[in-house]
């Protein structure tokens, strides 16, 4: 799977910051890197006049602009995207996603205080790996100092190199993520593996994604009828 670690703090606090100065140590190591921000209010990615623009302006629910290698897409897919989902939907063949922000999701999550005071709610943070800040926090858990940007790399990169080796099947139904037992996940791993594997063009790939649109009228049955 492609994991994920959750860079959360009070508003202001560094947390922009140390990414920044992170994410171009991972990728001169070699890691394919992709990050998701979070925010509690609306944004706007476009601006006026252009096409895409006046796309959006005419109704369009959402609105892709693709070319020269790049891609952009932005609008209102009529969901409020998790980070594994807006991973999975969005942001596909990355060694790593680093999030800033989603502080209550179930993420491992690295504190930035650059300005040195933890919020009160630290230290029961669920997911608590580590902490970034110029003052040692007063519980147990790993400390850097803000110009320790190589050995946060460390943690991170260790992070990454362990869990991306995890199988992991998700299904997603209209946007929304489908709870899925152990038993059926291991089925659908071995049984699509196995037939993908026996298709040219297969060999060397890292993911598989399968989008099936069922046809006007024909939906999911509710389960037990």
């Amino acid at each position: 799977m492609i994991p994920m670690i959750a860079f959360v703090g009070e508003k202001k606090n560094g947390k922009t910051f140390i990414l920044e100065k992170l994410i171009p140590v991972l990728i001169q190591r070699g890691e394919n890197i992709g990050v998701l921000k979070h925010t509690g209010h609306g944004f706007k990615l476009d601006y006026p006049e252009t096409d895409t623009f006046k796309f959006s302006r005419a109704g369009a629910k959402m609105v892709a602009i693709a070319g020269k290698g790049k891609v952009g897409i932005y609008g209102e897919p009529g969901f409020d995207p998790d980070p594994e989902a807006a991973r999975d939907l969005f942001l596909p063949a990355l060694d790593a996603v680093l999030v800033e922000g989603y502080k209550s999701s179930h993420l491992p999550k690295i504190i930035v205080a650059l300005k040195g005071n933890l919020p009160d709610w630290a230290k029961d943070l669920p997911g608590l790996i580590a902490v970034v800040s110029p003052k040692k926090p007063e519980f147990k858990v790993k400390y850097f100092k803000p110009n320790q940007i190589g050995k946060i790399a460390d943690l991170v990169e260790g992070y990454i190199e362990t869990h991306r080796k995890k199988r992991e099947v998700k299904i997603y139904l209209d946007g929304k993520s489908l709870q899925i037992k152990p038993f059926i996940k291991d089925f659908f791993l071995n049984t699509i593996v196995a037939m993908v594997a026996s298709l040219r063009d297969s060999a060397g790939a890292k993911r598989i994604q399968i989008t099936i649109d069922l046809p006007e009228g024909v939906t999911v049955p509710i389960a037990g009828e």
